[in-house]
């Protein structure tokens, strides 16, 4: 499952003993499983047992992130079709230490727009946080090579869209500006970060 990249992934914020945003990482991925016919055999409560057993057994209770991951699972030839994972899913639940570096709030990061394009939904659907990130680490080594921190990816239409690895966000005249999200991940917290700006 890894070695195809056939699976789906979340990641979540742990501050002060609760998972913030927890159901709606949770809707998103079970939505992405449904959508690739990817049986879990879990609920949103095994899900959360997972991530506690977890954090618990590392001794974190707050500034951590969780990379929780399912794969369809190990196969009986190493070939692209589902149908050949017989065991059921592989669940991997990494679960670390994580708090915003203090020097980017003075610093920033250097961003280079890349010709690695986002959000084909007809060939790698960008709202699925699957393991397939082959084009975003492409753009990641274009910034590299361009001397930057992170590849600004543009849509399929050519405009401002996402980088590699987040979001994107602009201030432009008293306003915040951001893609309109029909070809990016629909995260969770810029969905939040939306909200709270229209509020």
């Amino acid at each position: 499952g890894f070695m195809l990249g056939d699976g789906m992934w979340e990641g979540l914020r742990l501050y002060d003993g609760v998972w913030v945003f927890f159901d709606e990482h949770m809707d998103r991925f079970f939505s992405s499983c449904k959508a690739v016919s990817l049986d879990t055999g879990l609920t949103p409560e095994g899900v959360l047992d997972i991530l506690n057993r977890t954090a618990e057994a590392n001794g974190i209770t707050t500034d951590a992130h969780c990379r929780f991951m399912v794969t369809r699972g190990r196969k009986a030839k190493p070939f692209q079709h589902p149908a050949l994972s017989h065991w059921g899913p592989t669940v991997v639940a990494i679960v670390e230490h994580s708090k915003p570096a203090g020097a980017l709030q003075s610093r920033g990061i250097r961003l280079a727009t890349v010709p690695q394009v986002r959000g084909l939904p007809m060939s790698q659907d960008a709202k699925f946080n699957s393991h397939s990130k082959l084009n975003c680490v492409i753009a990641c080594l274009q910034a590299e090579q361009a001397g930057a921190d992170e590849g600004l990816m543009l849509d399929p239409h050519g405009f401002v869209n996402t980088t590699n690895a987040c979001n994107f966000f602009i201030v432009r005249r008293g306003e915040v500006w951001t893609s309109t999200g029909d070809y990016c991940m629909n995260g969770v917290t810029r969905q939040n970060v939306i909200d709270l700006c229209r509020a």
